[in-house]
């Protein structure tokens, strides 16, 4: 063979296998993950969930692209039950990383021997993954989520250096992210990777920049004085920054202003990030989930802080799920959905299989508007801080919050009332006895099919000194 037509074929073969290469990895393999949580990210305060203003551009252009699920609902008002529900797809008593209804601690006073942690025995999304052939890293801020809690299980990369000093801002957790996806890029092997960011969480002290970008915003309200006694009930943590005995600190739409600072840079480095992605060719076989753990309360209901009530603006959180090509990319469905779904949807898409333990559902088909598939009929969630036998169960536009002894029952009209304010439990006595006897058993039910053994673990003195930072310890 002339040495010209050698060099052809081997020109040809080493560009077919680069052509194959690439085909492979974008059409052959399952699609790799990015799974974004923003602490404490209230759903009514994305443009994309109607906030009036230029509050999330950057994530209203990722929604535009996605499929947008309008209801969904966390498992727990607060941090690690919440996650650990979205992890392991199993409810907060069923993985026991909740306080006890038999707990006589207060929560404020938590010794460092008895915080629950996810435990082993149980399968997460990570460890899922992994088995499945997925480069799997985690990058956090919130300490909570750290070393020896759990959460790592799966991950070969569970990076928790944002978690150190006092900023936790975005590009702590977007930065070493960046470098470990360049890695992971270089490889035809799909990747899970899993965002946790912190800057809406409070205290809410987001640069000044975000906060004159948001703070004329129609969405935040009328401007009106925080009484003394509202004030004295914000919690020392959040009354940290400078600007809370400046002028406005004792008005509620510069409280709300600020917290929506949080959103703006958050969404402001966000954008950053997906905009790099989108240049990258893997971007065309990538999933992208946006979502956060929980809400906050902001005097919605004369308080302040979150973990300590049930009502939506803790339970209502975002869910965006851009498919690959943005397939069915400006969808949004009406039903009501869960964290605990997550889960197995991302596990489906993964083509792996869903443990047997999961009491989530595939919301791809919603994705679809597949007529006559039935959503979740029972949305349940618990684990308040300082009331751990309150929980909550919602079907259909009602929504009972009651103590699981029976006790302080109220009812609610998601629908006409989605602000909570008139308790219709009196006229309704047929709807709250139907949705008890879901809560009893439901119950029942977590008792009866042996929820995993409660795991505690001892903390460090600076993840106690971190937790103290934001407000978890006093």
């Amino acid at each position: 063979m002339p040495v010209l037509a050698m060099f052809a074929a081997a020109l040809v073969a080493v560009v077919g296998a680069m052509v194959f290469k690439r085909f492979a990895t974008l059409y052959l393999y399952p699609p790799s993950i990015i799974l974004i949580v923003v602490d404490t990210l209230r759903a009514d305060y994305l443009g994309c969930y109607g906030f009036d203003g230029d509050i999330s551009p950057g994530i209203d252009e990722l929604a535009a692209e996605s499929v947008l699920f309008e209801r969904c609902s966390s498992q727990a008002p607060w941090t690690t039950p919440s996650l650990a529900s979205m992890m392991t797809s199993l409810l907060p008593q069923a993985h026991g990383v909740a306080l006890s209804p038999d707990a006589q601690r207060d929560y404020q006073t938590w010794s460092r021997e008895w915080t629950p942690a996810v435990p082993d025995v149980t399968v997460t999304l990570a460890e899922v993954l992994r088995e499945k052939g997925y480069r799997t890293g985690a990058f956090v801020a919130n300490p909570f989520l750290s070393h020896k809690l759990g959460f790592e299980q799966g991950f070969e990369v569970f990076d928790v250096s944002a978690t150190k000093g006092r900023s936790r801002a975005a590009p702590a957790v977007l930065e070493p992210a960046v470098l470990w996806l360049d890695s992971v890029l270089l490889s035809r092997r799909p990747f899970f990777l899993y965002l946790h960011l912190m800057d809406v969480h409070g205290p809410y002290n987001a640069p000044e920049g975000d906060f004159n970008a948001v703070r004329e915003s129609p969405g935040l309200g009328e401007a009106r004085h925080i009484t003394r006694r509202e004030f004295n009930r914000i919690q020392s943590h959040l009354r940290r920054p400078r600007w809370t005995g400046l002028r406005g600190g004792k008005d509620l739409r510069t409280w709300r202003g600020r917290y929506a600072a949080g959103v703006h840079a958050a969404d402001r480095h966000l954008g950053h990030l997906l905009n790099r992605l989108r240049r990258e060719e893997r971007w065309k076989n990538t999933v992208v989930v946006l979502t956060a753990d929980h809400g906050e309360e902001l005097l919605d209901h004369g308080g302040w802080d979150h973990g300590l009530s049930l009502y939506e603006h803790q339970l209502h959180v975002p869910l965006l799920i851009r498919y690959p090509g943005a397939e069915h990319g400006g969808t949004r469905v009406s039903d009501v959905v869960r964290l605990v779904d997550l889960m197995p949807t991302l596990i489906k898409i993964a083509e792996a299989e869903v443990p047997v333990a999961a009491v989530g559902a595939d919301l791809t088909p919603l994705t679809r508007l597949t007529p006559g598939l039935e959503p979740p009929r029972s949305v349940f969630a618990s684990s308040i801080k300082n009331r751990p036998k309150r929980s909550s169960v919602t079907v259909g536009p009602y929504k009972l919050i009651a103590d699981v002894d029976g006790g302080n029952t109220r009812l609610f009209d998601l629908v006409s009332d989605p602000g909570e304010r008139r308790d219709v439990a009196p006229v309704r006595p047929d709807v709250v006895r139907d949705l008890s006897a879901r809560l009893r058993d439901y119950l029942l039910h977590i008792a009866a099919t042996a929820p995993a053994p409660a795991a505690t673990v001892e903390l460090s003195d600076e993840q106690v000194e971190q937790l103290r930072e934001l407000g978890y310890l006093q």
